[in-house]
C-alpha cells in the first residue's frame, strides 16, 4: 500500500500495543493495509497504516499479530439476551418457544444464575472477537447484574431496559365468530416504568464508564402502550440514546396489530411518530417495502439476527431491500450463536440465496456488506460509531487479531471475503477492548473459564429440571443419550 499512516495529531511516542498483519480498517475509505499495523496508547488508537511507518513512530510495549494474521475492528453484536444462553439448547425444533421456553427460563435464574449466564455469553463473544454486545432485558432484577458483569468481563454493552405496560390478546380466526382481539393498558405500571428507565439511564450513563451504555427496551407493539412508546421516544432524546423494539417478527403479531389498529406494527409506530434515528427495529422479518421506506425516511435502523429466521421459521428479513432503501442494518447473535463471524457468514449465504439466486445477482449482497454490518454499520445502529466500529485514529482501541497461520484463510486474494466466508470465532487470537487486553492466545483473561463452566452446568441442570416438561417434543428425537 502507498498510503501513509494516520498518526494521532502528528505526534509519535511509546505505544502500549502494536497489532500487525493485514489491517482491515472499515474506515470511510475502506482501506486495507496488507502489511499494516495499529498502534494503541491507553484506550485510544493512535496510528493506523503501513507497518514500517507505524512501528517507526510508535515503539510498542507489547506486539500482537504477525505477518499472516488479520487485524479487524472489534465485532459488534447489536442484539442479544444474556439470560437465555444456558437454555438455548432446550428450544431446538420445538415451536413456538419464546414465551413457553425462553422467557420462563429467566424466572428460574436468580441473581447467581443471571451472572453465570451473562459470563458464559460474554466469554463466548469475547473469544470470537466481539467487543460490543447488546442486552434487551426482560426481567428488572437482571438489569444491574448484566451491567456489572459486563464491566467485570471487560466487554462493551448496550444495555436496554424497559417493561411491558400492555396486556393484549389475539382472537384467532375461528374465535372471531363471537370474540374480538383486545388489549388493556396499565397507567400505573407505565408511570413506574418511565421513572425506572429515567433513573437507570441517569445512573448507568455515569456508572458504565463509557463501556456500558443505557438504552431503552420497548418490547413490542402488543406489550407496550402508545403512551409508553411516546415516553420512550422522549426519554431516548433526553438521554441521548436509542429505543429497541422486537417488531414484525411473526404473523400473529401482525394480525394483532391490524385487528386492533388497522395498521401493521411498523406502520402503527410511524403513525405514532415513534420511528426515527433513535429507533432500532429488532428482526423485522415480515416487513413490507412501504414499511422499509418508512424506516429509511425516518432514519430508523435494524438489527438483523439471521439464525433466528430459521429458528422460528417465520421469514427471511429483506435485508437487501432495506439496505437499498437506505436503512442501516447491524447483525445480532440473539444468543443462539454467539459468534458474529458465523452470523456474518450465515447472513451472506442466506441473502445470497434469498435475493441473489432468483435474480442471478451475485453482488446483491456481498461479503463486504456482511463485514460492514458486523462492524461499522453495527456501530451506527447503536449510535456508537463515533467511538467504535472501525480502526481510525482517535477512536476507542477495540480490535481483534485473527490467526492467519491457517489453511482455511490462505491464500487470501480478498481478505474481507476470506474472513466472512471462511473464518470462525475460534480463529481469534487476541482482543483489545478500550485498550485493555481481554483475550490472549484464544483465552479470556477476565474470568476463570474452567470454574465458569462448572457453574454453568449447575444452573443448566436446574433449568432442565424446571423446563423439560414445557417442551412439546422430547429433547432428543431419534438419538438416545446414554448417561454413563
Amino acid at each position: 500500500m502507498t498510503e501513509a499512516a494516520d498518526v494521532h495529531h502528528g505526534r509519535t511516542g511509546a505505544a502500549d500495543f502494536v497489532a500487525t498483519g493485514t489491517v482491515i480498517t472499515a474506515d470511510p475509505e475502506r482501506r486495507v493495509f496488507l502489511d499494516g499495523a495499529v498502534a494503541v496508547a491507553g484506550s485510544r488508537i493512535v496510528a493506523v497504516g503501513p507497518r514500517t511507518e507505524v512501528e517507526a513512530a510508535y515503539p510498542a510495549s507489547r506486539r500482537l499479530g504477525g505477518p499472516r494474521d488479520l487485524v479487524i475492528p472489534g465485532l459488534i453484536d447489536t442484539h442479544n439476551h444474556m439470560a437465555q444462553a444456558l437454555v438455548r439448547g432446550m428450544a431446538f425444533e420445538d415451536l413456538p418457544n419464546i414465551t413457553r421456553i425462553y422467557i420462563p427460563a429467566e424466572d428460574v435464574l436468580g441473581d447467581d444464575g443471571i451472572r453465570t449466564s451473562t459470563r458464559v455469553t460474554m466469554a463466548n463473544l469475547l473469544r470470537a472477537g466481539v467487543t460490543t454486545t447488546t442486552d434487551t432485558t426482560c426481567t428488572p432484577d437482571h438489569e444491574d447484574a448484566v451491567g456489572e458483569t459486563a464491566l467485570e468481563m471487560g466487554i462493551r454493552c448496550a444495555l436496554a431496559v424497559g417493561q411491558r405496560d400492555r396486556t393484549s390478546r389475539l382472537a384467532s380466526n375461528y374465535e372471531q365468530i363471537e370474540g374480538r382481539s383486545e388489549y388493556r393498558d396499565d397507567p400505573a405500571v407505565r408511570a413506574d416504568n418511565i421513572a425506572h428507565i429515567d433513573d437507570f439511564c441517569t445512573r448507568w450513563a455515569a456508572r458504565g464508564a463509557g463501556r456500558v451504555r443505557p438504552y431503552i427496551h420497548a418490547p413490542s407493539v402488543g406489550s407496550v402502550s402508545d403512551e409508553m412508546f411516546g415516553a420512550a421516544r422522549d426519554l431516548a432524546e433526553r438521554h441521548d440514546t436509542a429505543m429497541m423494539t422486537h417488531i414484525n417478527r411473526d404473523r400473529e403479531e401482525i394480525e394483532l396489530s391490524v385487528s386492533l389498529f388497522g395498521r401493521r406494527p411498523l406502520e402503527h409506530l410511524s403513525h405514532l411518530g415513534v420511528l426515527g434515528p433513535r429507533f432500532l427495529a429488532i428482526h423485522a422479518m415480515l416487513t413490507t417495502a412501504r414499511e422499509a421506506q418508512m424506516m429509511a425516511q425516518s432514519g430508523a435502523m435494524l438489527t438483523h439476527a439471521p439464525v433466528v429466521c430459521t429458528d422460528i421459521v417465520s421469514a427471511v428479513t429483506d435485508v437487501v431491500g432495506m439496505r437499498a432503501a437506505g436503512v442501516t442494518v447491524g447483525l445480532g447473535c440473539d444468543t443462539v450463536i454467539n459468534d458474529i463471524l458465523a452470523v456474518a457468514r450465515i447472513a451472506y449465504m442466506m441473502h445470497g440465496q434469498a435475493a441473489g439466486i432468483p435474480l442471478y445477482d451475485p453482488v446483491g449482497f456481498t461479503t463486504e456488506d456482511a463485514f460492514d454490518m458486523a462492524t461499522i454499520d453495527g456501530a451506527r445502529a447503536l449510535l456508537w460509531d463515533h467511538e467504535i466500529g472501525s480502526l481510525e485514529v482517535g477512536k476507542a482501541a477495540d480490535l481483534a487479531v485473527i490467526d492467519g497461520e491457517n489453511p482455511r484463510l490462505s491464500p487470501r486474494h480478498n481478505p474481507v471475503g476470506s474472513i466472512v466466508r471462511y473464518a470462525a470465532g475460534t480463529d481469534v487470537k487476541s482482543v483489545l477492548v478500550n485498550g485493555s487486553l481481554v483475550v490472549d492466545g484464544g483465552r479470556v483473561l477476565t474470568v476463570d473459564e474452567a470454574a465458569l463452566l462448572d457453574e454453568a452446568e449447575k444452573v443448566a441442570q436446574r433449568m432442565r429440571e424446571d423446563l423439560t416438561d414445557r417442551r412439546y417434543w422430547p429433547l432428543n428425537h431419534r438419538y438416545r443419550v446414554v448417561d454413563g
